[in-house]
Parts: structure tokens; sequence; C-alpha cells
């Protein structure tokens, strides 16, 4: 594995670079959560990248809240910006991850997605310093990258030690090969050692593991478990829209001027008409059905298909939830 040393002097520089393409979103603190903020060469460059996951998941910049998917009768192309996300941690690539495998290996594949996938340079970062919430290691993630962005980078003394994982982030490194210098064994060591930290602060979090089938054990849980878990949920919704794997969506039409639009929102399984069809059916017309899809989407279907969960362990929907429902009691309970 060849790795590539960004002095702390570079960095911004590398960020300048960046972002004559196109936007670039970097993690920054803000009161007291890490945000990604959009870099501005007018304004303080003041990157944060010790901190957990950002407040926001990353979901937006690939499936927007609202978005235009179609226009009729004009066959007008929707185009996706290129863009990148820079500091972006472990847990969301699992989100990233997931997406891939709906909308780009399953078929139909969806071609905004592809599009905004392709035009989005993804540089994640390693998480040195977990939170009480987080619990990726409960899901088989490790607080650092291992697969799916272009490029990740350990934030050392000297500055941001990368490594690359696909050939755009090798394309990138070559491009700005004259900010980068060799690291030498002390930085490497030094990234060893925050990684193994990490990794032992989140063993300290979450002592226990899930159990062994979790899959069979979300899908054969009996009623009263289910009412007993959602007892306190006051159905915000904050833990199904802040949630980086959520995926479901409505498409509705909208006249606008002489053309018709096809717009995309999300949507979310706790809403009553969620699972209605035609003639007012509805398979799931008691909360206690929705509210346990959410794990059974999660825990137990997506596992069936992909052999991974559709969770991320990035600890949004307890930091979230008004109740402060703390999905990982859930889950130890069954």
């Amino acid at each position: 594995m060849k790795f590539y040393l960004l002095p702390s002097n570079k960095i911004l520089d590398f960020i300048q670079g960046l972002s004559r393409k196109g936007p670039v979103y970097y993690s920054q603190l803000r009161d007291g959560n890490t945000h990604l903020v959009r870099f501005d060469p007018d304004k303080d460059f003041l990157p944060e990248f010790k901190g957990i996951r950002t407040a926001e998941n990353i979901k937006h910049f690939f499936l927007p809240s609202r978005s235009t998917v179609a226009r009729y009768p004009d066959d007008e192309k929707i185009s996706a910006p290129h863009q990148v996300l820079f500091g972006v941690k472990s847990c969301d690539l699992r989100g990233v991850d997931v997406y891939d495998r709906i909308f780009l290996k399953w078929e139909p594949i969806d071609p905004l997605y592809k599009a905004r996938r392709e035009n989005t340079i993804i540089i994640s970062a390693d998480c040195p310093e977990p939170a009480d919430t987080c619990f990726c290691n409960l899901v088989g993630i490790n607080p650092y990258a291992e697969a799916t962005a272009d490029l990740n980078f350990t934030e050392i003394e000297s500055g941001l030690l990368f490594e690359t994982f696909t050939k755009k982030g090798e394309e990138i490194i070559k491009q700005f090969q004259d900010l980068f210098t060799e690291p030498d064994k002390g930085d490497e060591k030094e990234r060893q050692m925050i990684r193994r930290s990490a990794v032992q602060k989140l063993r300290a979090i979450n002592e226990k593991q899930f159990r062994a089938g979790l899959a069979q054990a979300v899908e054969q849980v009996d009623e009263e478990k289910v009412r007993q878990a959602r007892d306190e949920c006051v159905e915000c919704l904050s833990c199904l829209f802040s949630c980086p794997t959520c995926y479901c969506f409505l498409l509705a039409d909208y006249k606008k001027g002489k053309n018709i639009e096809r717009v995309r929102v999300w949507d979310g399984c706790y809403y009553s008409g969620y699972a209605r069809v035609g003639g007012g059916m509805n398979p799931r017309p008691k909360f206690d059905e929705r509210f346990w899809n959410r794990f059974l989407c999660k825990f137990t279907y997506f596992y069936q298909y992909e052999e991974i969960y559709a969770c991320t362990g990035c600890g949004r929907c307890n930091s979230g939830c008004m109740a402060k429902i703390d999905i990982r009691e859930i889950l130890w309970q069954l």
C-alpha cells in the first residue's frame, strides 16, 4: 500500500485546486457539531477532521430530498453537478455502498443517481474520536475507510496521510503530485496508533455485540417486544430522515407551464400512508408494524439480499430522537 503525505501548509492549496472543477464541501465545526460546508475562497478555511460524522447525512448529495427527474413533453436531460465531498466518515460510506447496490447493481439502474455518483469525488477521513452514540463496529464497519471512497486520509501531526482506493483517486494524486511528499515510517506508525485507539474506544463504548442470527431474530420478534420498543416514539421521523441508508421515495407529476415535471421526494415508512395501495388497502395499518418495518428493512431484508446491514452505526437516529430511543438497546434485547 502506498501513502502520500499532504503537509498541513498545503491543505488549502489542495482544496482550492479541487474547487476549480466544481464545489467542494468539507467538514467544519459549528455550534458543537461538524457540518459539510461549501468551500468559499473569500471566507476563512476552518476544517475539522477529528470529529465524528457530520450532523447531516450525505444522502442529500446523491438523492436530494426533492428533485425533478423528468420533464414532459420536452425531454430535457437533467444534469448532475461535479462536486467533491471532503472529510466524509466511514459510517457515511456504508450509506453510499447501500445506494450503489440499490440504484446501480439492481435493475433498473437509476440514471440520475449514476450521474451524480460518477460526478462526485469522495474523500473520506478517519474517525479518531468516536462518540457515545457511535456503533459502527457493531454492524461490521471500522472507524476508517477501507473502500467506496476515492481517497482516504488520516490526520496526523505533520498533515494528512492519504491512500487511494479508485482510479479516480489515483488521478487526483497525480494531478496534484507537486503538493504531496513522501511520508516516513513514523507517519505510518502514527496512523496505525490513531486507528488502533479509535477501535479500542468503540469497543469500550459498545461492550456488547449484537446477537448471532440478528436478521432472523428481527424477523421473528414477538408483538410485545415491538410494542415496548416503539412505546415512547412520537413519530417525529428524525431517525428516518437523518439515516444515511434510507432510500424510499415517492414520484409525483406536477404541471409547470406547458410541461409536466416528475418529481421525486423522500418517503418514510412511519407515515400512515407509506404502504397504502390502490383502493385504499394498507398492509401495515398499525404504527407498530410501520415502526418495526425500519428494523426489518435494515437488519433482515437488506441483509438477506446483500449480506450486510443497511445500518451504518452512525448514531444519528439516537442523537435526533426526541424520545432518545437507542436502536442498540432494542437490538441487544432481542
